[in-house]
């Protein structure tokens, strides 16, 4: 689409009125706008390039914050199973219900930067039952120390989760890309003779609407098919295995 209507607006529509109404461009005009095109599709680019890396870093965050969630899961579930009570047996099957209900219920809801009531009540049981615990061993305070510790992690990597999905390109960045993009059509519309016009000024067209599709494509990440995946917590679910509610 963008190809297309970036085509139509940059060289099929410029030709035909030029053809049309037989406008001759003066040929200082347009020497001096073929340098002012040459230096707009630098700045496009530039700015396409570096948006691109910016949107590339914030996914590869994202992805970060999501293994390590998925990480200090397989840590809890194993300092659950060395403290060894009827409580943290339960709080295992609570621990593999969070799980489930991140990948069913909050990843759809995440592009729109919003939880899931679910995942948010599965934590509040992990949490308050974790701290009532009560080690008669040294082997239990050790088990102890380390749920704590994971049940702090796992509510500060959701919120960071949740933080990430609704990071995006900020808008100047976007003022500055179209602006940019408005001065190199004006630009190419003063190209002499028409064929280099339309042969230079399409492609440039062609080049510019690949990457700003790429752009478009990634800016959001919890949403379209660039979107993290919740593989890592998948995995960890199946790491930790089932677990019979009667054990």
């Amino acid at each position: 689409m963008l190809i297309f209507s970036g085509l139509s607006v940059t060289t099929v529509i410029p030709l035909l009125v030029r053809h049309r109404l037989k406008i001759n461009i003066d040929d200082n005009l347009s020497r001096g706008a073929e340098e002012s095109f040459k230096l707009f599709i630098s700045l496009s680019l530039l700015l396409l390039a570096f948006c691109l890396v910016r949107a590339q870093g914030d996914y590869r965050g994202a992805e970060d914050i999501v293994s390590r969630e998925a990480t200090v899961m397989l840590k809890m579930d194993r300092a659950y199973e060395s403290f060894a009570t009827d409580d943290t047996d339960a709080m295992r099957l609570v621990l593999r219900t969070y799980a489930e209900h991140l990948v069913n219920d909050e990843w759809p809801v995440l592009a729109q930067g919003e939880r899931a009531s679910t995942a948010s009540e599965d934590l509040r049981v992990i949490s308050t039952i974790s701290k009532q615990l009560e080690p008669q061993t040294a082997e239990q305070q050790v088990a102890r120390s380390e749920i704590i510790q994971s049940v702090n992690q796992l509510n500060d990597l959701r919120e960071a989760r949740i933080s990430a999905s609704v990071i995006k390109v900020p808008t100047f960045y976007w003022y500055a890309i179209f602006t940019a993009l408005f001065f190199l059509m004006f630009f190419g519309w003063l190209q002499n003779p028409l064929s280099k016009m339309v042969t230079w000024v399409g492609g440039v067209t062609c080049g510019v609407s690949l990457m700003l599709t790429v752009l478009i494509s990634t800016s959001g990440i919890f949403a379209g098919q660039h979107a993290v995946s919740a593989d890592p917590i998948r995995n960890a679910l199946i790491q930790m295995g089932k677990l019979d509610s009667g054990s």
